[in-house]
């Protein structure tokens, strides 16, 4: 019988067809998706991300452990419940923060959506005064920022600090997650919210935005 470890194994292993059908299997079963999303699939990226930060896996081990998670991903989310949350009618900007990497950005977004958000999402490779303008643009209630290598950690500090320019640091409640980030850090630029995993990305929006579940 298929276990999520074996699915997390494969995608650190970088194997995208086995990886994909024990994530078919995993479904059959009645597993939870979340379960398999998180503990599978992101922590098998996050496994090979480590290795490469140790200096034990090359550029291409992410790329091919980007098209794993790929692979297995559209399958998580056909999966995921719909329908069952109404619209909250507050809307949540949502990019990459300078980074071309877009995975999970768009689970983030998909689970937004899902809880009932208006998701506009920006894409990749933003610069900071793209998500002022977006949301200012859009009417936003909230920014979520995915930071995911180290240059846009000064980038996120630069645009919280344009926020405070534009005098709309009140107005938009910024909240940010991605593998090159912590808590401890998020505090220390001030951000609204940090997420260690993209399901965190609804919990935070819903309790600073004071929408109910």
């Amino acid at each position: 019988m298929a276990t999520i470890a074996d699915l997390r194994q494969k995608v650190s292993e970088t194997q995208p067809d086995p990886a994909t059908e024990l994530t078919r299997e995993l479904l059959a079963e009645g597993h939870d998706p979340m379960e398999i999303l998180e503990q599978g699939v992101m922590s098998g990226l996050n496994d090979v991300g480590t290795r490469f930060a140790a200096k034990k896996a090359i550029v291409l081990d992410l790329v091919r452990a980007g098209v794993t998670a790929k692979q297995c991903i559209p399958l998580i989310e056909e999966a995921l419940p719909r329908g069952e949350t109404p619209k909250n009618n507050k809307k949540v900007v949502l990019g990459t923060l300078m980074s071309q990497h877009n995975i999970g950005k768009n689970l983030v977004g998909t689970l937004l959506s899902i809880g009932g958000f208006d998701v506009v999402d920006m894409g990749e490779k933003n610069a900071p005064w793209d998500f002022y303008e977006i949301a200012e643009q859009n009417g936003a209630d909230m920014i979520a920022v995915s930071v995911v290598f180290a240059p846009a950690l000064e980038k996120f500090t630069e645009l919280l600090r344009l926020l405070d320019e534009m005098e709309v640091r009140d107005k938009y409640p910024v909240i940010v997650g991605g593998g090159v980030t912590t808590q401890k850090w998020a505090d220390e630029q001030g951000a609204d919210g940090w997420g260690a995993q993209a399901k965190d990305g609804v919990d935070l929006a819903r309790k600073i935005l004071n929408v109910t579940a």
